[in-house]
């Protein structure tokens, strides 16, 4: 690690030089300000934390495997279930009748959709049909606990940084980062990622034909199936620990009910006719759902106890934009995949838990600590810890934590982040990251050098003092801008530059050789 000084001259000068230099330092200043975004930033004399070195060895991650026969061969039986028992209209999310609802009632629920009870009963045959035919866990295919994180193209970027926390935080499970294919793999990343016991999978590997998946929501179900663990904590991109995350494995309502999902915001909208279509009921609903919807940014499932549930919420997805997205949601807010995974274990009355901690928004910082009145995470509970409120993962939902996002002044598009038509035209794509868009909603804390959490607010991301998260997060990002398959010059002074202004602290990562373990 190397440190550097170096005073602004006009600094130097202003106590020995006569008032007409006092001039030339403010015009300096500002020139200083204009070019902050083209220009190297210089590092400045800050005390380099020493990282602790923790052993990537012993972390017995399962070696490489080619994909399961055994798992590809089910999944082609899954789909030639599904496909023998389609629904039988189509609600897509275009064909709302209205806009989101804000206060749910009993008349609004039942009529939001145009469906008779008779097309509701024809779904309630096909659905009784594929539960019937729902295999069982295939034995021998999967074996001990891990972590899966879903990546690939632009989402890379931002699961990078949750692979950093991952292992900055002591976690010694294997990890597992899945893509679509490898035209979605960054370039070097996943024989960087190697060393560290974190390993790239493709879901291409298991599924020829991708053409039914058509929403990047689509993708956690055959994630979570393909991974070669049997228990399995899942991430997505943008959700991360706070703390080590291995003893969530520990935690007595998993052990107990096999699957731990964690709350959303919302209580659930989903139409009268969705119990009766999943046989819970015999009848349409005449009441208010009345339970809470999920944040499936992070789950923990035992896919031996809950295969079944599993492939249940499998048949959601395979349909879920053309179908069961809107007929769990309605048109409010969290139309996608979240609900497909409680709805199956409700349908086939399978043990879960929900975390009894209610999430804690996090918001965005003032300029004083305090919140600006508006989110950007969403901080979830550890659920061994019934009594208090114990933090345990940050779903930045809002705000992606992205070093490349927020430091960039202009940045070129990575190709494994383009689509198929720009890859084939030799399209070039820019972007401009927060520092440097003025309608970016953290431009001002990026361009300014402040925190991006609020501090001081009762739920903050710091939990009153106990953590420091968005430290160990710009940590983690000093890294990826410094180091490895994302690295930038220019990214990189910048993103030291924000440590030593707003933590006090940089990591140096020269060289490439240095791991977040080793």
């Amino acid at each position: 690690m190397t440190e550097e000084h170096e005073e602004p001259a006009c600094m130097r000068r202003f106590f020995t030089y006569r008032w007409r230099n006092i001039v030339v330092c403010l015009i300096t200043l500002l020139l200083t300000l204009q070019l902050y975004h083209s220009q190297p930033i210089r590092s400045f004399r800050i005390p380099c934390s020493k990282e602790l070195q923790r052993p990537c060895e012993s972390i017995a991650i399962p070696a490489i495997q080619k994909p399961s026969p055994q798992v590809s061969e089910q999944w082609s039986e899954l789909q030639e279930l599904f496909e023998a028992h389609p629904p039988n209209l189509a609600m897509r999310r275009e064909d709302f009748q209205g806009g989101p609802m804000t206060e749910p009632s009993v008349s609004l629920l039942a009529d939001y959709l145009d469906m008779t009870f008779q097309e509701a009963r024809v779904m309630r045959r096909e659905h009784s049909s594929v539960v019937q035919d729902l295999p069982e866990h295939p034995a021998g295919a999967f074996a001990g606990r891990g972590i899966v994180v879903l990546a690939g193209g632009r989402y890379s970027e931002i699961a990078a940084t949750t692979l950093g926390m991952i292992r900055l935080l002591g976690s010694r499970l294997p990890v597992e980062v899945w893509m679509i294919d490898r035209i979605e793999e960054k370039e070097k990343w996943c024989d960087e990622l190697s060393p560290q016991k974190i390993e790239c999978r493709f879901i291409s590997d298991y599924i020829s034909d991708m053409s039914a998946f058509s929403h990047h929501y689509q993708l956690k179900i055959p994630v979570i199936m393909f991974s070669s663990f049997n228990e399995v904590l899942y991430f997505d991109g943008d959700s991360m620990p706070v703390v080590n995350p291995d003893s969530v494995f520990n935690a007595p309502s998993y052990l107990n009910n096999g699957a731990v999902l964690w709350p959303d915001y919302w209580k659930a909208t989903e139409s009268p006719f969705t119990p009766y279509i999943t046989g819970r009921t015999s009848r349409k609903a005449t009441t208010l759902p009345g339970f809470q919807t999920v944040d499936s940014g992070q789950m923990l499932w035992n896919k031996e106890k809950h295969w079944k549930s599993l492939c249940l919420s499998a048949y959601y997805n395979y349909f879920g934009p053309t179908y069961f997205y809107t007929l769990f949601t309605q048109g409010s807010s969290g139309w996608g995949d979240k609900d497909t995974f409680p709805t199956a274990l409700r349908a086939l009355n399978a043990s879960w838990t929900l975390v009894k901690h209610h999430l804690e928004t996090q918001f965005f910082d003032d300029g004083t600590g305090h919140n600006m009145g508006s989110g950007m995470g969403m901080m979830q509970a550890d659920p061994a810890d019934e009594k208090s409120f114990k933090p345990m993962f940050l779903h930045s939902n809002f705000v992606k934590l992205s070093v490349r996002r927020l430091m960039c002044a202009e940045c070129v598009e990575d190709s494994s982040a383009l689509s198929v038509t720009q890859r084939l035209m030799g399209e070039t794509v820019t972007f401009k990251g927060s520092i440097a868009d003025r309608t970016d909603h953290v431009h001002d804390q990026m361009y300014t050098g402040r925190r991006l959490f609020a501090t001081k607010t009762k739920d903050n991301l710091n939990h009153m003092g106990r953590l420091d998260t968005e430290k160990d997060i710009w940590r983690v990002m000093e890294r990826v801008a410094c180091v490895g398959a994302f690295s930038d010059e220019k990214i990189c002074q910048r993103t030291r530059r924000h440590l030593g202004r707003v933590f006090g602290t940089v990591t140096r990562w020269e060289g490439g050789s240095e791991k977040i373990c080793s």
